[in-house]
């Protein structure tokens, strides 16, 4: 049975010798760039991306009440003008949507999505760049890059298909929730505050637990590919497919292992969580005095100057601020670079436990080629 003291205090060890033995500013900027787009960074822009979401909710729930206040008053009023009649808006409507501006719309979510499977290719390359720094106490990027182009591209097939069931089995419970609801004799969808929250919820509960037991399970697949996989396609240099046979392989001679692996990792993941958000809020709350005086003094020298180069002086103080608040966010992020690789170098060192052969601290690779390596 594999002892998890030994491997929490081999991984620490190594974070330790990786990122403070010695202390290099250069690496930990480049490796947590790395670990960004690796995707090991948990915490990263969801706050971003709540705000964003409740900007976006509340400007469209803003647009549908002034939509819907138009059409109950049949005309739209323009300050200086005649009132336009409903027709005339109708028409008004039926012209945006002529042939350019549909085609410039397509064109840009067409865009869009080409940056998007952009951005994940490299993130899906990146994940091997990560663990080979990691295993090797490197920061390189460009022959990492080049090094890991097979498996890397076969990651990001099999994350494809990956991302797109789940985004079909979202759609379909989403689905089959509506259609339970409209089958129900309670009248949600023509008047869901009648119906009351709870009874809705009672009756899609099964669903809904179904839906979390599914999800429950996606995650623990993610899990073990990123945890597991990656290193059997790493270290062989084989594509995702016969990498995932050899993984469930060795995760069944080691059932009791591997759960208490994942009840551990969970642990330490909201221990870390904890621990990085009282550092980051300590480390705001120190930036937040500083940031107020320099403020002030800014303040002080725009009122003091002459109104004609006023304009100019706050020209050059947004330029001279943007990249100092970028790289301050940037070296907040860093902060978290330990717990990213602590979490890596656990994931390869408990691996390399359950099958020696998999153990990649116990030999330095070399790679001679884009397809194959050469160990020593």
């Amino acid at each position: 049975m594999v002892k998890f003291d030994e491997i929490i205090g081999a991984s620490l060890e190594w974070t330790t010798a990786v990122l403070f033995r010695p202390f290099s500013p250069k690496k930990w900027l480049i490796l947590t760039f790395i670990a960004f787009l690796a995707g090991s960074f948990s915490g990263g822009n969801s706050n971003f991306s709540s705000r964003h979401q409740d900007n976006h909710t509340k400007e469209a729930s803003a647009a549908q009440q002034y939509e819907k206040k138009s059409f109950q008053t049949a005309r739209i009023e323009t300050p200086g003008k005649k009132p336009i009649s409903k027709e005339e808006a109708k028409s008004f409507l039926k012209k945006s949507a002529s042939a350019p501006a549909i085609f410039i719309i397509v064109l840009a979510v067409i865009a869009g999505i080409i940056l998007l499977l952009i951005l994940f290719w490299i993130c899906c390359r990146f994940c091997f760049i990560f663990l080979e720094d990691v295993a090797k106490n490197d920061a390189s990027i460009v022959a990492p890059f080049k090094n890991n182009k097979n498996i890397g591209n076969s990651y990001f097939k099999f994350s494809l298909l990956f991302m797109f069931l789940f985004i079909c089995i979202i759609a379909l419970f989403i689905f089959l929730g509506l259609r339970v609801i409209s089958l129900s004799n309670i009248g949600a969808l023509s008047n869901p505050a009648s119906a009351g929250v709870w009874k809705i919820i009672s009756i899609l509960l099964p669903l809904i637990l179904l839906f979390i037991l599914i999800i429950l399970i996606i995650a623990l697949i993610a899990m073990v590919i990123n945890d597991f996989v990656i290193i059997v396609m790493f270290k062989d240099r084989i594509k995702i497919t016969p990498a995932i046979k050899k993984v469930v392989s060795i995760l069944l001679l080691n059932k009791l292992d591997f759960s208490l692996y994942v009840l551990i990792k969970i642990g330490l993941a909201i221990a870390s969580s904890i621990i990085y958000s009282i550092t980051s809020f300590v480390a705001v709350m120190g930036l937040v005095f500083p940031a107020a005086i320099s403020a002030s003094i800014f303040y002080f020298i725009f009122k003091v100057m002459p109104k004609d180069i006023q304009s100019i002086f706050m020209v050059i103080m947004v330029i001279i601020a943007i990249p100092i608040i970028l790289f301050l966010w940037y070296c907040l992020i860093c902060m978290y670079l330990p717990f990213a690789v602590f979490f890596r170098a656990f994931s390869m060192k408990f691996f390399g436990r359950l099958d020696g052969r998999y153990n990649l601290f116990s030999e330095r690779i070399i790679f001679t080629s884009a397809e194959g390596t050469q160990q020593k």
